[in-house]
C-alpha cells in the first residue's frame, strides 16, 4: 500500500497539491469513546463548518469498508487520532493508524493525536493495556512485519504534539473539545491552498478581500466583489469562503443566484440558505414574504457567512440578504456581481473591484490548462504569449482556450490562433453576452457604438457624439461602467478586448455574410467593398472609416442614397475623387477629414445635424444662403485652406463651437457670427488673411476667443453688452495697436489674456486693471510696449505676469500689491538708453548695450511669488531690489546675463524656499553669494570672473546639480578633485532614488577622484562585475566623465551615455540617458569634468542582474537621438550601494 501511494505521489506534478475532500478524518475505538467524547467532538467540528469524516456517517451502502476508509484517509487534510484504553485491541484501528502515518509522510497530511485517559508514553512505548493488546495480537496473527508496522505507527503518532484530555482545562471535557476545535481551525486556515490551475493570482486578491472583511470586528459586514464576466469573482469568493468558513456558526456558498432565481424563484433560494445554515431539511416556506420573516427570525442570533454568487438584480439582495439586523454579530455577507450599482444601492460596507491578471499570472493560468504545469512547453512560448494577449489576461478566456488546446500539436495551435483573429470562441462570447443581454435597449446601442467606433476615445468626445443621437449617454455610460462592460481611465473610455469582440460579434450576427446589411460598419475591407459595389442598405446607422495612412477609396454616388438611417459618418484619410451627390438627411454627426468637394450637396437638408466636421477639406463655402439647422452645435472646418467665406449663421442659432483654425484663405466671416447667443468657443487661429471681425459683437455665452496669428486683424470689435462668460482671450501675433478702454469693461470675468508678440501694441488702457478675475497676463515679445499702467497692482487675482522681451524700462511701483502673484518675468527688458554724448559714455553704452538697466521698485509684498526671471535686464551693482530676500515663497530665481559684480548675501541667503538659482552669463560676477541651505540646483555657467572658496559645494547638504561651465578661475585642479570627491559623496545621500535626474556636477578641468573604483582613458569603459554584485541595496552607478566640449551646442543639448551589459554571449543596451547637459548655445573652451548618479532599474532590464558579467559605458555628443561623435576623454565608475551611502 505504501509503495503504491508513493508511486502515485512521485508521478504527479510537484506543483499540484493533494486533492483534499475532507477537512478532518476521525480515527477512534467506538466502544470506548463513540457515545461521549467523539460524538461531542464531531458535533463541535460540524458546527464550525469543518467537513469531518466519521465512519458511521459517511459510508454508503454497498461499498466495502476497507477501500472506502483508505480513500477517506487519503482525502482528509487532518487526521485526529483518539487514543483510548482499548484502541490497540482493534486491528481495524491499527490499520487506520498505519495508513494515517503513511499519508502524513507522503501527502503532508496533518496528524493530531488526542490521548483520552491514556498516558502518551504508554502509547509510544506500548505499555500497560497497549502491551496487553499487542501480546494478544502476536498470538493471533502470524505476521511480524504487520505488527511491527503497527508498533512503528503508534510510536510515531504518540511522539507528535497533541492533546492530553485529563491534563487539559483541568479535565473539563467540553472546554478541552473547544480547544481542540480551535486548534483544527487554525491549522486549516494555514493550510488552505492558494495555488494550482484555478488559483493563479488568487493569493494577493484574497488578502485584499480579507482585509475588507475585518474578521476581528463583531459588526455585521456586507462586502461586494464586482468586475466583468470571467475575471475570477467566483474563484476569489470561493477561496475566501474556504479560508474563513471555520470562523462561523453557519455557512453557505450559493452558486449562480441569477440563473437559479430564474429557474426556481427566490422562495426556494431562501429555503436553501435556511436549511444549510440551520442544519435541517424539514423547513417549509409558503411565500416569499414568509421567507423574509423567517430569514430574520432564525438567523439574527447566529454568526453566519453567506456568499451569494452572481447577483444581477436588487430584489435578489433584498430577499436573500436584506438588512444587517437579519444576522448575528460578526456575520459576513459576500456577493459577486457584474453591477457595481447594486452594491451602492444596497449600501455595502466595502466594494472590491477585481483587477485583470498581470501577464505573468496569465501565462501561468493558461499553462495550467494547456500544459498541466505553470509554464509553457518548450517551443510553445511565443504562441502562448499570443493567446494571452488575445485573451487580454482574462481568466475565463485563458481557461477555455487552454483546455481547448491541451494535447494538440503545433500546427493545430497555429491554426487555432489564426482562426481567433477572425472568429471568436463561442463559449467565451456566450459567457460574456450575459452582461449585454441584461441591458436596456438604449444601453445596448451605446455599448455597440462604443465597441465598434469609440473604444479608447475621450469620454467627453464620446458623450457629445452619443448625445447627438439622443442616447442620454451620461447615465448610459455610468450604467455600462457599473456593469463592468466599460472602464474609464485618464478621461478615456476603455473596454476589455474580449468584451469589444463580443460587441463586434453581436453586430456581425445581424447579417453574417452581408456587412452592408449590418447596423454598424467599422472594418476597412467591409466598408470599401460595400461603398464601391453599392452594397449598403438602409440598415446602416453608423459608418466609421478611419485609415491609418491615406488610401484611395471608391464611393458610388448611389451608396449614400440608400442609407436612410445613417446617423454617424466618420471618414479619415480616404482619398476620394469626388463626394457623393447625397448625404442622408438623418445624419447627426458628419466628420469627413479631407472632404473633396467645394460645397456640400445642394440637397443637404440635415435638420438633425449636430456636428459638421470637415477638417482639411477642399470646401470653399459649405453652402450659400441660409439653412435652418437649429440642432447644429459644432462646426469645425479647420485647415480647409480653400475656404474663402463662412456660411450665414442666422439659421444656426444654437451653435456652440466654431473652429476655423488654419483656414489661410479665409478673408471674411459672416457678420451674423457676432450674435450667436450660445457660442462658447470661437477659434480663428492662423487665419492670416482674415481682414477683421464683425464691427460689433455680443456673444453672451462665449468662453474662449482665439485670434492668434490673425496677422491682418488690427482692432478688436466693439462689444455691445457685458459678456460675463468669457474667460480666455488669445490674440498673439495680431496687428492690434491698441485696445479700447471699453473692451475690458465688458469682459468682467476674464481670467487669461494673451497679447504676446503683438509687435504694434504700444500701451494698455488702465481699465485692464479693473479685471478682478484676471490670473494670467502675457505680454511677451510686445517689442513696442514701453510702459504698463500705474494701477497694475489693482489686479488682485493676478498669478502669472510675463513682460519679457518688451520695451518696458520701469516696473510700476504698485506691483508690490500683487500678493497672489506666483510667476513674474521681465527677461530681456534692458531699460532706458543713455542720453549723454561723451566718448566715455559712448563706450559705456556699448558695453552695457545702450541702456541703464530695468528699474525695479520694492517687491516685498509679493509673498506668493515662486518664480522670478530678471535675466538679461542689464542689472548693475545695486540694481537688484534690496528687499529681494523678503520673497518667502520664491523657489526659482533667474538673474543670468546681468552685469553686477556681486549680489548682497542677505538678499539670496534669506530666501528659505529657494531651490533653483540661475546666474548663467553673469560675466562680471566675482564673488559667489551665500546661498540658503535648502538649495538644490545652481547654474553659474560662463561666469568667467567668478572666484570662490574650495568648500563651496560642501556647505549645502541638499545640492543636487551644480554647473560652472567655462568658469576657469573657479578652482585649481587639485581643489576641483577634492571638492568633487567630497561633494559627490554628500550629494548621494539626498539623491531621490525614485527618479533618474541624478545629482550632476560640471566643473572645468580634467579631474577624476580616486574614490571612483574603475577608471579609464578613452571614449568608453568596460567594468568586470564581481559575482552577486546586485542586491536590494544597489542604487546605481556613480559616473565621472571628462568631456571634450570644445564645440558649439544647441540649446539644452548634451552628451548621451549608453550602458551596455553582457548576458552570457550577448551584449545588450540596458540604458541610454542624457548626461552632462548644456543649457546654452555659447562655445565651450576646454574639457570639463561631469559627474552624477545613474540609477539602475532592474524592472526595465531583462534577466537576472547577477547574470550580467560586465557593463560597458559609452558617450556621444548630441543627445540620445542625434549621436554625432564620441566626446568622452576619461572615465570613473563606482557601484553605489545604499548601505555604503548611509554610512
Amino acid at each position: 500500500m505504501a509503495s503504491t501511494l508513493k508511486n502515485i505521489a512521485s508521478s504527479s506534478s510537484v506543483c499540484t497539491p493533494p486533492r483534499w475532500i475532507y477537512d478532518v478524518f476521525l480515527s477512534f475505538r467506538g466502544e470506548d469513546v463513540r457515545k461521549n467524547f467523539v460524538d461531542v467532538l464531531y458535533s463541535a467540528l460540524q458546527q464550525k463548518g469543518i467537513y469531518t469524516y466519521k465512519d458511521d456517517k459517511k459510508l454508503e451502502r454497498g461499498r466495502s469498508i476497507r477501500p472506502a476508509l483508505s480513500q477517506a484517509i487519503e482525502e482528509s487534510r487532518i487526521a485526529i487520532i483518539v487514543f483510548s484504553e482499548n484502541y490497540a485491541s482493534s486491528s481495524w484501528c491499527l490499520d487506520e493508524l498505519e495508513k494515517i502515518i503513511e499519508c502524513n509522510g507522503v501527502l503532508g497530511q496533518t496528524v493530531l493525536p488526542v490521548f483520552y485517559y491514556v498516558d502518551p508514553s504508554a502509547v509510544r512505548k506500548q505499555k500497560g493495556s497497549f502491551a496487553e493488546h499487542f501480546a494478544k495480537r502476536e498470538d493471533e496473527i502470524d505476521d511480524k512485519e504487520r505488527i511491527q508496522g503497527w508498533r512503528d505507527a503508534l510510536a510515531k503518532a504518540a511522539s507528535i504534539s497533541g492533546w492530553d484530555v485529563p491534563n487539559t482545562a483541568n479535565g473539563h471535557m467540553t472546554k478541552c473539545i473547544q480547544l481542540i476545535v480551535e486548534d483544527v481551525m487554525a491549522k486549516l486556515e494555514k493550510a488552505v491552498p492558494i495555488e494550482g490551475k484555478n488559483h493563479v493570482g488568487i493569493d494577493s486578491r484574497v488578502q485584499k478581500l480579507s482585509a475588507f472583511l475585518n474578521l476581528g470586528s463583531n459588526d455585521v459586514r456586507f462586502v461586494g466583489i464586482w468586475g466583468m464576466s470571467g475575471i475570477g469573482k467566483t474563484t476569489i469568493a470561493r477561496a475566501v469562503f474556504n479560508r474563513i468558513s471555520t470562523h462561523f456558526e453557519g455557512t453557505i456558498f450559493l452558486d449562480e443566484v441569477r440563473e437559479d432565481c430564474r429557474r426556481y424563484g427566490l422562495k426556494n433560494l431562501q429555503k436553501e440558505i435556511l436549511c444549510k445554515i440551520l442544519g435541517t431539511k424539514d423547513l417549509r416556506i409558503s411565500t416569499y414574504f414568509e421567507g423574509l420573516t423567517m430569514m430574520k427570525q432564525r438567523l439574527r442570533y447566529k454568526k453566519v457567512l453567506i456568499v451569494l454568487d452572481d447577483i444581477d438584480h436588487l430584489d435578489q439582495l433584498e430577499a436573500l440578504a436584506g438588512k444587517r439586523d437579519w444576522f448575528g454579530g460578526g456575520s459576513r455577507v459576500i456577493i459577486t456581481t457584474k453591477d457595481k450599482h447594486l452594491l451602492v444601492t444596497h449600501k455595502f460596507d466595502r466594494m472590491y473591484k477585481v483587477e485583470i491578471l498581470n501577464e505573468n499570472e496569465a501565462i501561468q493560468l493558461f499553462s495550467w490548462n494547456a500544459f498541466k504545469k505553470n509554464y509553457p512547453a518548450k517551443g510553445y512560448e511565443e504562441l502562448s504569449t499570443q493567446i494571452v494577449h488575445y485573451a487580454g489576461c482574462l481568466p475565463l478566456a485563458l481557461e477555455v482556450l487552454g483546455r481547448f488546446l491541451y494535447g494538440r500539436d503545433m500546427s493545430e495551435w497555429r491554426s487555432a490562433v489564426e482562426r481567433l483573429e477572425t472568429i471568436p470562441d463561442d463559449e467565451i462570447v456566450e459567457k460574456l453576452k450575459l452582461s449585454f443581454n441584461g441591458l436596456k435597449e438604449i444601453e445596448k446601442k451605446i455599448f455597440l457604438d462604443i465597441a465598434c467606433f469609440f473604444k479608447g476615445k475621450k469620454k467627453d468626445y464620446i458623450t457629445r457624439v452619443l448625445d447627438s443621437f439622443d442616447f442620454h449617454p451620461v447615465i448610459g455610460i455610468k450604467v455600462l461602467t457599473e456593469k463592468s462592460l466599460l472602464t474609464i481611465s485618464k478621461g478615456r473610455i476603455l473596454m476589455h478586448p474580449l468584451i469589444q469582440e463580443m460587441g463586434w460579434h453581436i453586430v456581425r450576427q445581424e447579417a453574417p455574410e452581408k456587412p452592408g446589411k449590418q447596423s454598424r460598419l467599422w472594418i476597412e475591407e467591409d466598408i470599401c467593398h460595400v461603398l464601391a459595389r453599392d452594397k449598403v442598405t438602409e440598415n446602416v446607422e453608423g459608418l466609421w472609416l478611419d485609415l491609418s495612412t491615406p488610401k484611395d477609396v471608391v464611393i458610388k454616388n448611389e451608396s449614400f442614397e440608400k442609407m436612410n438611417k445613417l446617423r454617424l459618418l466618420k471618414i479619415h484619410n480616404a482619398c476620394v475623387s469626388r463626394a457623393p451627390n447625397c448625404i442622408p438627411n438623418e445624419i447627426r454627426w458628419l466628420d469627413w477629414h479631407g472632404y473633396p468637394s467645394k460645397f456640400l450637396p445642394e440637397s443637404f437638408e440635415a435638420e438633425k445635424l449636430v456636428c459638421l466636421k470637415l477638417q482639411y477639406s477642399r470646401i470653399i463655402q459649405p453652402w450659400k444662403g441660409i439653412k435652418l439647422l437649429d440642432k447644429l452645435k459644432f462646426i469645425d472646418l479647420s485647415h480647409s485652406q480653400k475656404l474663402i467665406r463662412t456660411p450665414d449663421f442666422t439659421g444656426i442659432p444654437n451653435l456652440v463651437r466654431l473652429i476655423l483654425e488654419g483656414c489661410s484663405s479665409l478673408t471674411e466671416i459672416h457678420p451674423s457670427v457676432g450674435h450667436l447667443k450660445r457660442l462658447q468657443l470661437l477659434n480663428l487661429r492662423n487665419c492670416r488673411n482674415l481682414g477683421g471681425l464683425p464691427k460689433q459683437i455680443f456673444l453672451e455665452r462665449l468662453e474662449v476667443m482665439i485670434l492668434s496669428g490673425c496677422a491682418k486683424v488690427d482692432e478688436f470689435p466693439e462689444i455691445l453688452g457685458t459678456m460675463n462668460c468669457i474667460i480666455e482671450v488669445y490674440m498673439e501675433a495680431t496687428s492690434i495697436k491698441e485696445l479700447h478702454p471699453s473692451v475690458f469693461e465688458h469682459l468682467p470675468s476674464l481670467v487669461l489674456l494673451n497679447l504676446s508678440y503683438c509687435k504694434n501694441l504700444t500701451s494698455l488702457p488702465s481699465s485692464i486693471c479693473r479685471l478682478k478675475c484676471l490670473k494670467a497676463l502675457i505680454l511677451s515679445g510686445c517689442s513696442k510696449l514701453y510702459e504698463l499702467p500705474e494701477e497694475l497692482g489693482q489686479i488682485e487675482s493676478l498669478q502669472e505676469f510675463y513682460a519679457d522681451g518688451t520695451a518696458i524700462s520701469k516696473i510700476p511701483s504698485s506691483i508690490v500689491l500683487l500678493k497672489n502673484l506666483k510667476t513674474l518675468s521681465f527677461r530681456g527688458c534692458k531699460g532706458e538708453a543713455f542720453e549723454t554724448g561723451s566718448s566715455s559714455s559712448w563706450m559705456l553704452r556699448k558695453k552695457f548695450q545702450d541702456s541703464a538697466g530695468l528699474v525695479i521698485p520694492s517687491i516685498s509684498g509679493l509673498t506668493s511669488l515662486k518664480k522670478l526671471d530678471l535675466s538679461d535686464c542689464n542689472l548693475l551693482d545695486g540694481g537688484i531690489p534690496c528687499d529681494l530676500g523678503s520673497l518667502s515663497s520664491l523657489v526659482d530665481l533667474n538673474l543670468g546675463g546681468n552685469n553686477f559684480t556681486s549680489i548682497s548675501a542677505a538678499n539670496i541667503k534669506s530666501l528659505s524656499c529657494l531651490r533653483m538659482l540661475n546666474l548663467v552669463g553673469c560675466k562680471r560676477l566675482e564673488i559667489f553669494p551665500e546661498l540658503p541651505l535648502g538649495i538644490w540646483f545652481v547654474h553659474a555657467d560662463y561666469c568667467t570672473s567668478l572666484q570662490c572658496k574650495a568648500d563651496l559645494l560642501l556647505k549645502y547638504e541638499n545640492l543636487l546639480t551644480v554647473s560652472f561651465t567655462n568658469c576657469f578661475q573657479l578652482l585649481e585642479d587639485q581643489q576641483t578633485s577634492c571638492m568633487i570627491d567630497a561633494a559627490f559623496k554628500q550629494q548621494l545621500k539626498v539623491q531621490p532614488v525614485s527618479d533618474n535626474y541624478g545629482c550632476n556636477t560640471r566643473l572645468p578641468g580634467r579631474n577624476i577622484p580616486a574614490w571612483f573604483t574603475y577608471q579609464n582613458s578613452g571614449p568608453s569603459i568596460k567594468i568586470e562585475l564581481p559575482s552577486n554584485w546586485y542586491n536590494d541595496n544597489f542604487m546605481g552607478f556613480a559616473v565621472c566623465v571628462v568631456f571634450d566640449f570644445i564645440t558649439e551646442f544647441s540649446s539644452r543639448a548634451g552628451s548621451c551615455i549608453e550602458i551596455f551589459g553582457r548576458y552570457q554571449e550577448e551584449e545588450v543596451l540596458l540604458l541610454g540617458t542624457v548626461f552632462g547637459q548644456i543649457r546654452t548655445e555659447k562655445k565651450i573652451h576646454s574639457v570639463h569634468t561631469c559627474l552624477g548618479l545613474v540609477l539602475y532599474e532592474p524592472s526595465k532590464c531583462i534577466g537576472n542582474p547577477n547574470d550580467l558579467t560586465y557593463f560597458k559605458f559609452c558617450a556621444y555628443c548630441g543627445g540620445p537621438v542625434l549621436k554625432t561623435s564620441r566626446s568622452a576623454k576619461a572615465w570613473g565608475i563606482r557601484l553605489v550601494y545604499r548601505k555604503e551611502v548611509d554610512q
